[in-house]
């Protein structure tokens, strides 16, 4: 909003177009230097407090936003190259500490995946604490509001790492007793936790992806593998696993007294097949074939082309004005009302349609004003998962609308309370007594819809 003012002519209308150009300069360049020491003094805090992570994600995710802005304003994104540049550089060191800090959490419950259950040890982590870290690190994202295709490329690294750390622990300590029918069980119904957890916050596929070798390890150690008839299925159903890591989970698997052993000559086949499929196809995308995995997830990080706020945001936001008025009072700032604005915050970007905004002002302009509050009905239809693979959401032309609630109903007691939730994600709420009715139709797992109406 700064930069836009300084811009326009209602900024010292006195000052050549050069000098503008400057002073807008000025203040992008002020605003990402002092982003810029922040992250960086972020950085060098001790990772052991409790609040750096959260500071790690309010600044990563304010500063993709403003990177956002000045990239696609038509005026801006010619004059702010630089500053782009800079920005782009402190999301992804923003994301590349935040990811340090959280792996580090992470790896202080790991060992939850390795609990005996007969041994039932009060003081070793649990899976629970696992699914703890998971979901206070989703909670965090989405309280900063991170772009959501950046909260996908940092699970892909979380979940990157729960796989790291089994799958070395399996294939590089032959005396630890791991490769066993037994642990492959057990850390196997562990990963189902993850798994669940997953497709509950819409990331079900960044799980099935990145947990792929610690997954078909576990299913290699719990399968048949005892005759040459079974050697189709292991190379069929252990695809990701190079002839190295076949090798090293056979040869160290650890037999139950009631368990044939595993010939020589399967895994001799076994791996052979696994170096013309596996080894050949890691060489042709430029990857070396090695036992561990790599501690480092080896994909480039990407920016986000979309998915911010400033396309879901209409009008003055909640709190923005309170947060403003210390500063206005103090000089710092002045707040310019634009009475005839379409309440869009993007219609400064290039391609942005500001014709249609006009339009469809001026005709609520010239519309009368209803006596009756406006019914919209909104149908959501759950297919998998609600996070970030979101659910449909549209306007039920074929419905018939029911009638507004009275003022005086119950309903009215609601007003200014949140109404509808899914999975404990609010997805409407309330914030005065006027205003239209909304209809919301749930279509659940039983089948069961759930109609209810609301004076906002």
């Amino acid at each position: 909003m700064a930069c836009r003012y300084v811009l326009s002519s209602q900024h010292r209308p006195d000052i050549s177009p050069t000098e503008r150009t400057h002073k807008v300069i000025a203040v992008v360049n002020k605003m990402v230097s002092m982003m810029e020491g922040v992250i960086q003094e972020v950085d060098q805090v001790d990772q052991k407090q409790k609040n750096i992570a959260g500071a790690l994600a309010f600044w990563m995710a304010n500063a993709s936003e403003l990177l956002n802005f000045i990239k696609q304003d038509r005026d801006l994104s010619r004059i702010t190259l630089d500053a782009q540049d800079i920005l782009a550089h402190l999301v992804q060191m923003a994301f590349k500490y935040l990811v340090h800090c959280l792996q580090s959490e992470l790896n202080n419950c790991m060992p939850a995946f390795l609990d005996d259950p007969e041994e039932n040890s009060l003081q070793r982590p649990k899976i629970d604490d696992v699914l703890h870290t998971l979901t206070g690190a989703m909670s965090l994202l989405r309280r900063c509001r991170v772009n959501a295709a950046l909260t996908i490329q940092l699970f892909s690294q979380l979940f990157h790492f729960i796989n790291m750390w089994l799958f070395n622990r399996l294939v590089t300590d032959p005396d630890s007793g791991l490769c066993s029918h037994y642990w492959g069980a057990i850390v196997r119904q562990q990963l189902g936790h993850i798994e669940a957890w997953a497709e509950k916050q819409g990331l079900e596929l960044a799980a099935d992806c990145h947990l792929s070798r610690i997954v078909q390890a576990t299913t290699l150690l719990t399968m048949d593998k005892y005759a040459p008839d079974d050697i189709p299925n292991i190379n069929s159903t252990c695809f990701k696993l190079n002839s190295l890591q076949l090798q090293a989970l056979l040869q160290n698997y650890h037999c139950a007294p009631d368990e044939p052993f595993i010939p020589t000559e399967l895994i001799e086949n076994v791996v052979a097949v696994a170096e013309n499929t596996a080894d050949e196809l890691a060489r042709s995308d430029g990857r070396d074939v090695q036992l561990e995995e790599d501690p480092d997830l080896q994909l480039p990080f990407l920016l986000p082309e979309d998915g911010y706020s400033c396309d879901v945001v209409r009008n003055i936001p909640n709190g923005l004005q309170e947060f403003l008025d210390p500063l206005c009072q103090r000089g710092f700032c002045r707040l310019i009302p634009h009475a005839r604005s379409p309440g869009t915050w993007t219609i400064h970007f290039e391609g942005a349609d500001n014709e249609s905004h006009l339009v469809r002002e001026n005709t609520e302009l010239a519309q009368p004003l209803r006596k009756e509050p406006e019914v919209i009905t909104v149908t959501l239809k759950k297919q998998n998962g609600m996070g970030l693979s979101i659910v449909a959401a549209k306007v039920g032309a074929q419905e018939s609308h029911p009638s507004p609630p009275d003022h005086g109903s119950a309903w009215s007691g609601l007003v200014g309370q949140v109404f509808c939730c899914l999975h404990g994600q609010c997805l409407f709420s309330s914030a005065s007594g006027e205003g239209s009715v909304l209809c919301v139709r749930s279509h659940c797992d039983t089948g069961r819809s759930l109609r209810d109406k609301l004076l906002l």
